[in-house]
């Protein structure tokens, strides 16, 4: 499973950068459209239409990131005072909560989008943009995140299944110390 894993985390992180690229396109055309609209009277590029549709597609391309290296918010304060045992079973049960809910996403956007191209539906404005376009890639996104989350389910239930309770704490974490290490790993990289 390492090369599996290895993959949906460089597909993971590609997606990331790529939501990130997409809130800066958001900052762009909202920018030129503000500019437009102040100095021409008029907006060109409809931006309001855009940035939804940029900042639901980057939201769903994080999402995988985010599951991944555990950037999610958590508040661990009773959690790292309960027994070892019932912190497990709590990882077990939220990772394979995460799972089915991506799967549901996935597949009740992936049915929106069928269902707009089959009837060819268009957004109710001027550049009257196909729906299915956008939601197409608001679903590529969030298939790679069900993938990973199920993924993540299966590693922690493998690894507790195999009495390695240390290493299936480690599933989807990101402590300090490693966002610590992964700091200092990028400016050496951008050093060297």
């Amino acid at each position: 499973m390492g090369r599996l894993e290895r993959a949906v985390g460089a597909l993971s992180r590609a997606f990331a950068r790529l939501g990130g690229l997409m809130i800066l396109v958001i900052a762009v055309i909202v920018s030129i459209d503000v500019l437009t609209r102040n100095v021409l009277g008029i907006s060109i590029l409809n931006s309001l239409e855009l940035s939804v549709y940029l900042f639901a597609v980057a939201i769903s391309f994080g999402m995988s990131y985010t599951a991944l290296c555990g950037a999610h918010i958590r508040v661990d304060v009773l959690y790292a005072r309960f027994p070892a045992p019932l912190r497990r079973a709590m990882d077990f049960l939220a990772f394979a909560s995460l799972a089915a809910l991506s799967i549901f996403l996935f597949v009740s956007t992936f049915g929106l989008v069928v269902e707009n191209a089959e009837h060819g539906t268009r957004s109710n404005s001027v550049i009257a943009v196909p729906l299915a376009i956008p939601q197409a890639f608001w679903a590529l996104g969030l298939f790679v995140f069900a993938v990973t989350a199920s993924l993540l389910a299966l590693r922690h239930a493998t690894l507790l299944f195999r009495g390695d309770g240390a290493q299936a704490d480690r599933v989807g974490r990101f402590d300090a110390s490693d966002e610590v290490s992964e700091a200092v790993d990028d400016a050496l990289v951008r050093e060297g």
